[in-house]
């Protein structure tokens, strides 16, 4: 959204060559653009553009937030709640084997070539929301990343997997 500035000289102001019956001078009106804030912890891992190619839908960032040594990003469309990304990135010393035995979720599929060792899901719709596609690794800089896109009721989770995988693909190099 850009933001119009203007500004006018006062009536009555003296300046060279000014005089009372000329109209007050305008300055030209200048475009003010809004920075967007600078991303901060698991947005840093975001390539917009990227996501906007790989998922076909443009997200923006809708929150971030570090508890304790865990940071997450959530974005979404500005326009509507869902779909949702979100990211999700906590230091770890756990190994391929801690991962496998104590991290991955009940009914998870393997993925191959992401971090040491990763896994996806899908889970299905829900009250308010429709079916979502988990992807979580044990990346190769000792750090245990989440990756979560949730659909608008009615959207395939399914056909949307090998994107969101191509994606904590680009994620995981991002963050190396």
């Amino acid at each position: 959204m850009a933001l119009m500035a203007s500004g006018t000289l006062l009536a009555g102001c003296s300046g060279a060559g000014a005089s009372a019956h000329e109209p007050p001078e305008q300055a030209s009106p200048r475009v003010v653009s809004p920075s967007p804030p600078a991303p901060t912890g698991a947005c840093l891992l975001l390539d917009f553009p990227g996501i906007e190619q790989r998922l076909h839908v443009r997200l923006a960032v809708a929150g971030a937030a570090n508890h304790e040594k865990t940071s997450t990003c959530v974005a979404r469309p500005t326009e509507a709640a869902l779909p949702e990304l979100s990211v999700s990135v906590t230091p770890s010393k756990a190994d391929v084997a801690v991962f496998k035995d104590k991290m991955l979720p009940a009914g998870a599929k393997a993925v191959t070539a992401l971090g040491k060792v990763a896994y996806s899901q899908l889970k299905p719709a829900a009250t308010g929301r429709g079916p979502y596609v988990e992807i979580g690794w044990l990346a190769g800089n000792a750090r245990l990343l989440v990756l979560k896109v949730t659909l608008p009721e009615g959207g395939d989770a399914a056909a949307l997997l090998p994107d969101v995988v191509e994606l904590a693909k680009d994620i995981d190099r991002a963050g190396i």
